[in-house]
């Protein structure tokens, strides 16, 4: 059952022409900036794009790639861009179009009780995203999204389907149970529906650019068609789970990991060191678990709370924490598809559950 809506921004919630904004945008910013740092810019976005970390925030690993190259202080370099949003992107509005059906279907699906996110690829900051919502006729002031990704708040991008497993974790959401809605074939609907979304593709039926045919769209059309689906006739109610596939695995328990750890960044107090430890811990009794399925063996029971171990500093523990979780996802890796059956698969689709329950509960603390 769908309870889930994933909606794309550019050229879905907001009729923009990608090529033309873009252009527009660099222009601006380099007319804006100090010429010199479009390029360094350029290959910090190409880094973000090309590799995620879940120890790495997008602005983070961004930032990481462009301070070397700077010609000015960061914080000379902040102030500029701070300017840029507030005095000249306001001007890019003039490129884009106001979908009126967007805050129709928005408004219906909240109503309806779904969980609404803005999935938007998130290399671009914060502000410029909802200055984008706002010109669409969602500003995030008046409607409650139950996320909007953006640079500052995201590991990895839409090409990589962790995007879409960490996105979903951060609201206790399973890919099982939502759907994309976007216009790219890649970013939108190849890389959402390796992580188990239904997917509806903004497009023209019998054009799509997959020539495999290993990718097939849950629906096709226009935003408006999908708003009467989905509001009108019932199109969301007759989704049926799509089936787990052992490929799904390793981009769910990376991208639920990168949820998981941004969830206890955020928690107040000094015992989240101990928290990671404790996580550490079921990390290495879960895999025990599944390495005992592998062999055919009844796995051990599962692990109640755990003594806490000599609790490292904050970094020393992610980095404990992410190194037990790459050691579970090799192993699996190294596993043929003989070996991946029913009850193997649910148990390491269970950790990826796990996570999301965990961050739901650090939430609602």
């Amino acid at each position: 059952m769908i309870t889930t809506v994933l909606l794309d921004l550019d050229d879905t919630l907001l009729g923009n022409p990608t090529q033309q904004f873009i252009e527009r945008y660099f222009a601006a910013l380099n007319g804006h900036l100090n010429e010199t740092l479009h390029e360094p810019m350029m290959r910090a976005v190409r880094a973000v794009m090309e590799r995620g970390d879940p120890a790495l925030t997008n602005s983070e690993r961004f930032f990481e790639t462009l301070l070397p190259a700077l010609p000015v202080s960061r914080a000379e370099f902040e102030e500029s861009v701070t300017a840029f949003y507030r005095d000249v992107f306001p001007a890019l509005r003039e490129v884009t179009t106001l979908r009126p059906v967007a805050r129709r279907l928005v408004d219906g699906l909240l109503a309806r009780g779904y969980t609404v996110v803005v999935a938007t690829n998130p290399f671009f900051p914060r502000e410029a995203v909802e200055q984008r919502l706002a010109w669409a006729g969602v500003p995030v002031d008046e409607v409650p999204f139950a996320l909007v990704t953006h640079l500052e708040n995201m590991h990895f991008t839409k090409d990589h389907p962790e995007y879409y497993e960490e996105t979903l974790a951060r609201i206790g959401a399973a890919p099982s149970e939502a759907v994309m809605v976007g216009d790219d074939w890649y970013f939108d609907i190849v890389s959402a529906s390796r992580a188990g979304l239904h997917t509806y593709w903004l497009g023209v039926p019998g054009t799509e650019p997959d020539t495999s045919g290993t990718v097939h769209p849950s629906g096709c059309g226009t935003l408006d068609d999908f708003a009467r689906l989905a509001l009108d006739e019932g199109w969301l109610e007759r989704q049926v789970p799509r089936p787990l596939e052992p490929r799904q695995i390793a981009p769910r328990l990376t991208g639920t990991l990168a949820a998981l750890l941004g969830a206890v960044r955020e928690q107040p107090g000094d015992d989240r060191a101990a928290l990671l430890s404790r996580l550490v811990e079921r990390e290495q009794t879960a895999r025990e678990r599944l390495q005992a399925l592998a062999r055919g063996e009844s796995a051990p029971p599962a692990v109640g709370p755990v003594p806490v171990a000599d609790a490292p500093d904050f970094t020393e523990a992610v980095a404990r924490l992410i190194a037990e979780r790459r050691t579970t996802i090799d192993w699996l890796a190294t596993l043929d598809d003989a070996a991946w059956d029913e009850n193997l698969l649910h148990a390491a689709d269970a950790l990826a559950a796990d996570d999301r329950a965990i961050i739901t509960k650090l939430q609602s603390s």
